[in-house]
């Protein structure tokens, strides 16, 4: 497991205010070579990526974040090979919830043929905030409402978003994950089979945390430090 001390945290203000105004930074040759080469050997082994668009952070206060919109292949170039931008490396936002279900806490194990952290286990649901729009200002509570339709299959009318609670940034990716707590008015039992029928298996299993049983495996330091607010 990787130490919770290694992966900054930033308390956020509960209405924290995301907000794109700068443009796409131009690459250099070399880096526009090296992007195109990674995506397409990534293309390979996950025929259906999609270059969307993704915010990327320039800056993170508990007030706002500012940034801009940036490709989805960028941000998995610097994935792979860490170091390809030097200094000007991409924040990605990655919006993450701490899921309070009607009996506990449920988080979720990444699925095993995941591109990044499989068999990891983390807040559910999680995902890249991304762009359908071009616009602006970014609503981290709908981002993280699609999200939950998407991986678990629940509507945004069964889901309440709380606020923003932290800022937690994967040291070798940069990867920033946007923690929030999320209450359903289901189960355990009928989240699971939500998930399985209507979810796109993001997961390969969804754990009820009790004070008696740990899941066993590597859990994401994110998750750790929303479980220490909760």
């Amino acid at each position: 497991m990787t130490h919770l001390a290694s992966w900054p945290v930033t308390p956020l203000q509960p209405d924290v205010h995301v907000l794109a105004d700068r443009l796409l930074p131009a690459l250099t040759a070399e880096q526009e070579d090296a992007v195109s080469r990674i995506w397409a050997e990534a293309l390979k082994s996950y025929p259906a990526l999609y270059n969307g668009r993704v915010f990327c952070a320039d800056e993170i206060k508990p007030s706002h974040i500012r940034g801009h919109w940036s490709e989805y292949r960028r941000v998995l170039a610097q994935m792979k090979e860490p170091g390809i931008y030097g200094d000007k490396v991409l924040k990605p936002l990655a919006v993450v919830g701490l899921m309070f279900a009607q009996d506990g806490v449920v988080i979720g194990r990444r699925a095993d043929n995941s591109i990044y952290l499989p068999g990891y286990w983390q807040g559910a649901p999680a995902g890249n905030v991304e762009s359908r729009a071009q616009e602006n200002t970014v609503d981290l509570p709908t981002q993280l409402l699609a999200e939950c339709e998407e991986e678990l299959g629940l509507t945004p009318a069964e889901c309440l978003v709380g606020p923003c609670l932290l800022a937690c940034e994967h040291p070798s990716t940069h990867i920033v994950d946007i923690g929030m707590r999320i209450d359903v008015a289901l189960s355990f039992s009928d989240l699971q089979k939500r998930c399985r029928k209507q979810g796109n298996a993001e997961y390969g299993a969804l754990h009820l945390i009790r004070p008696d049983h740990t899941p066993e495996g590597p859990v994401v330091p994110t998750l750790a430090a929303l479980l220490e607010l909760s």
